[in-house]
């Protein structure tokens, strides 16, 4: 399991937006549902930016997916089910967020903001911060700019945000 997964869950344990969710480790098995799951959530965005190639999408994710890299966001209760993703890796200076994905159903409730902001404190607790790559036209680059992050790099398409 990835050494991250367990102190990033422990960082959302008090956030209200999170009850009822958990974190688990990805596994090799969750590629399909993940690969689903960033279509849903970015094919909108590409589309807009380079255009959306199916057969391109499916081979870049099937080539890049590094289950250590990934936790599966999961609803609890009486009816469990997966509902996002965040991957991200962590290096001496900084930590990448590489996605957060969540199904559309289970966005516009804070999740992705908890998650965020748990991130952002386990960087701050170990003197990095945190960088994320996000397309120009996804507006959920404002919900980063509100969280603190700040662009860095703007090659047109796509914006490099660091806290």
């Amino acid at each position: 399991m990835a050494r991250w997964i367990e102190p990033l869950a422990a960082a959302l344990a008090g956030a209200d937006a999170f009850r009822g969710y958990a974190l688990r480790a990805a596994t090799a098995d969750d590629e399909p549902f993940l690969y689903g799951l960033h279509r849903e959530a970015m094919r909108e965005y590409v589309e807009i930016t380079w255009g959306w190639n199916e057969t391109w999408q499916r081979e870049h994710f099937a080539t890049s997916y590094a289950p250590l890299n990934n936790a599966v966001i999961v609803r609890t209760g009486t009816v469990p089910a997966d509902i996002g993703r965040i991957s991200l890796t962590r290096h001496w200076r900084r930590i990448f967020l590489r996605d957060i994905e969540l199904a559309a159903a289970e966005r516009g409730h804070g999740i992705g903001s908890a998650i965020l902001g748990a991130v952002i404190a386990l960087a701050e607790d170990s003197d990095r911060h945190v960088e994320l790559n996000v397309l120009a036209c996804n507006p959920a680059r404002r919900l980063y700019a509100r969280l603190g992050f700040r662009v860095v790099r703007d090659n047109g398409a796509r914006l490099r945000m660091r806290t």
